[in-house]
């Protein structure tokens, strides 16, 4: 792009906006039609609206906020409005009935030459942000529509100029003919306002109702501004408006439509939003604390602040005296406190026990066998409650909370405690652990026992998958390293993994595997596509993880119906697919970016989503680059060469045998030499 001094740019753009107004006054008076004269006429045009664009390129709509583009978009459009109808009330300008129109009055030539310099000044940056708001999740060929679609409005605009043609009259000359194809090509962009979902409730409302009145603006705009007057200025100029407003008036109709559809289901989507928000608060707020009197605050605080709830308290489970005991609270009196009905193992506790869930009582006056508790809380009417347990199995304690009034919890609460449940859980138990290491073995290193969370937070059991079979295998070179894998289940309650590698090693890498697994572990919940939970990751992790650190992983998932395996590959080692059937070993590797390294745009525009159907037998074999990059005393990597001819080798073996001659290899490959990175690898095979 030209680099032209914002200064010389306007001095450019008053000269040649002067010079056509003294051209159409001459030609106006002098009656004289000279073609060179009209032909130099319309280059300046064409040159002030370039040299605009340069000037208004500098202002780099894409680092504005969306509320901010929105607004500019709005305040561009109004104003071209207001002041066409302003114009169009002190002047009264008179144009032939030929076309292209001819001025008939001094007015009119005033009249055209300002709302042609305000449709250039107002729509050339409505264009741009647009432009971004098209980009805002980019498709494929996002950059390719839109390109194409300015080339041949540009194309049809010189056309019918030099034809002297109108575009609004359909005909099979050239330049008709692009202009119609541009508008062709823009169709898809009309398309691409996904920035509409994500928008909280409040705010899709407002943009409701200010996006019709700036939509009715819009589509006055073009009889009260730029019809004739635009044709009568310029032919080129009124044909390149007239395709730019198209799009964004069918922009707008479109985005107000969209606005309509959601606006039933924001409140919902909001309410989404924010268990998600908040159960990775709480992770990453509870992974960071590990001294057990400040969690038991935490958990209550922050389970009281996101339920809404009149009283909260956690009660811990003492192994020794078998019995619960309030650690945490609020609202709760002290004599409430010293005839506390739920420190025993009985009643409400054995039915939250026994059912390893949590459990919902909206109208406590019609559960006969628990209307103790309203003698105890009179204040109590909807009571809702869910165990801790570890990852043993173990039970650690209860979390309670209550309202005031019936019904005052709902099924989004159910989950939402659970969740808060689960991750406290963890929180509680890698506390203990702490403890228990710091008691045991005093001043112990702080790698060591960070290396015990890590494993903490490792599957402790292979998951039953129906028509796979799984197996893994992970050992750390250091005291804490960056490997991990997770199981876990989508939205629509088929299997998936993650296998992964964060940047660096010691307790920064446990931390951040930590903090990934809770986002992992959180978003699954309601997704069940690999390629949106890597993108919805990598937008929570960018905003929390250092510039100089990044996670490459892979995102897998189990589709049973139809026996397909999915997966992305964000920046990790390939997949290796093993067929059964013609026994080739293929390294599956598409296209991908590390978690952490871009906020969402480059990410989500070169991560691709592959999938494979999966017969009896086949393989799939998930690794980590510890594995590849194993050397041995003379330096040589263990390599991607000899990892496929060893699975090839040893494809037809039981999945556990082929799990340890995997490992025994690459052992006898190293020899005494200690690993310098983290090996991990995860095995499937299909049943």
């Amino acid at each position: 792009m030209l680099r032209i001094p914002k200064n010389i740019l306007i001095v450019f753009i008053l000269f040649l906006s002067i010079a056509i107004l003294f051209i159409d006054i001459f030609t106006y008076y002098s009656q004289l039609q000279i073609p060179a004269l009209e032909n130099l006429r319309e280059m300046f045009i064409l040159l002030m609206a370039f040299f605009w664009f340069l000037l208004i390129k500098k202002q780099k709509f894409s680092e504005f906020s969306l509320k901010k583009k929105l607004f500019y978009l709005a305040m561009l459009i109004s104003a071209n409005y207001l002041v066409a109808t302003f114009l169009s009330i002190v002047l009264n300008p008179l144009y032939s009935r030929m076309f292209p129109p001819r001025y008939q009055s001094l007015s009119a030539i005033i009249y055209a030459t300002l709302i042609s310099i305000v449709a250039i000044v107002t729509l050339i940056p409505s264009f741009l942000i647009l432009k971004e708001l098209f980009f805002y999740k980019p498709r494929r060929r996002t950059r390719l529509y839109l390109n194409s679609f300015v080339f041949l409005l540009l194309f049809a605009s010189i056309g019918a100029f030099i034809q002297k043609s109108s575009v609004l009259q359909f005909s099979y000359q050239p330049e008709v003919l692009a202009f119609y194809l541009a508008l062709a090509v823009a169709t898809p962009l009309l398309f691409h306002n996904d920035w509409l979902t994500y928008l909280p409730r409040k705010e899709k409302l407002l943009y409701f109702f200010l996006g019709g009145l700036v939509f009715v603006e819009t589509s006055f705009l073009f009889d009260a501004a730029f019809d004739p007057h635009l044709a009568a200025y310029s032919i080129s100029l009124a044909t390149f408006t007239f395709g730019l407003w198209l799009v964004l008036l069918l922009y707008l109709m479109i985005a107000e439509f969209k606005l309509m559809i959601y606006l039933p289901t924001a409140k919902a989507f909001d309410r989404k939003i924010k268990e998600v928000n908040s159960l990775y608060n709480l992770a990453r707020t509870l992974n960071t604390e590990l001294e057990p009197e400040r969690l038991h605050q935490l958990i209550t605080q922050l389970t009281a602040r996101v339920l809404e709830s009149q009283s909260t308290w956690l009660e811990i489970y003492d192994e020794k005296a078998h019995t619960l005991k309030v650690v945490s609270h609020i609202n709760l009196s002290p004599t409430q406190l010293a005839n506390n009905p739920f420190h025993v193992n009985d009643g409400l506790n054995r039915i939250l026990i026994k059912e390893g869930r949590p459990l919902l009582l909206n109208d406590l006056a019609q559960h006969r066998e628990f209307r103790h508790i309203l003698k105890w809380k009179r204040d109590a009417r909807a009571l809702i409650a869910a165990p801790l347990f570890s990852n043993r199995g173990q039970l650690m304690g209860i979390l309670y909370a209550t309202k005031p009034r019936p019904f005052g919890f709902d099924v989004d609460d159910v989950s939402l405690i659970e969740g808060f449940a689960n991750q406290a859980a963890i929180a509680l138990e890698n506390a203990h652990l702490l403890q228990e290491s710091i008691q045991r073995e005093r001043l112990e290193q702080e790698l060591k026992i960070a290396r015990e969370v890590q494993l903490k937070l490792l599957p402790q059991t292979m998951p039953e998958v129906e028509g796979l079979q799984v197996v893994s295998y992970s050992l750390t070179a250091y005291e804490v390293g960056g490997d991990f894998y997770d199981f876990f289940q989508f939205a629509d309650g088929n299997f998936g993994l993650v296998i992964g590698d964060v940047s660096g090693k010691g307790t920064s890498a446990a931390f951040y595997m930590a903090e990934f697994k809770g986002v992992i572990q959180t978003l699954a919940r309601t997704l069940d596509d690999p390629l949106e939970l890597a993108i919805r990751a990598n937008e929570i992790i960018y905003r929390n993880m250092e510039r100089r650190s990044f996670v490459s992983a892979v995102f897998g998932k189990y589709d049973q119906r139809r026996q397909q395996f999915q997966f992305v590959r964000a920046g990790h080692t390939p997949v290796i697919y093993c067929q059964a059937a013609t026994a080739e070993v293929q390294f599956l590797q598409p296209s991908g970016l590390g978690i952490g390294l871009d906020s969402g745009d480059i990410f989500t525009r070169v991560t691709r989503i592959e999938q494979i159907s999966l017969l009896p037998q086949d393989i799939l074999f998930l690794y980590t680059d510890g594995l590849t990059e194993a050397r041995n005393p003379h330096g040589e990597e263990f390599g991607e060469e000899r990892l496929q001819q060893l699975l090839a080798q040893c494809r037809n073996e039981n999945l556990h045998r082929m799990k340890e001659i995997v490992f025994d290899r690459v052992m006898d490959f190293i020899q005494n030499t200690p690993l310098h990175d983290d090996l991990t690898y995860v095995i499937l095979k299909k049943r």
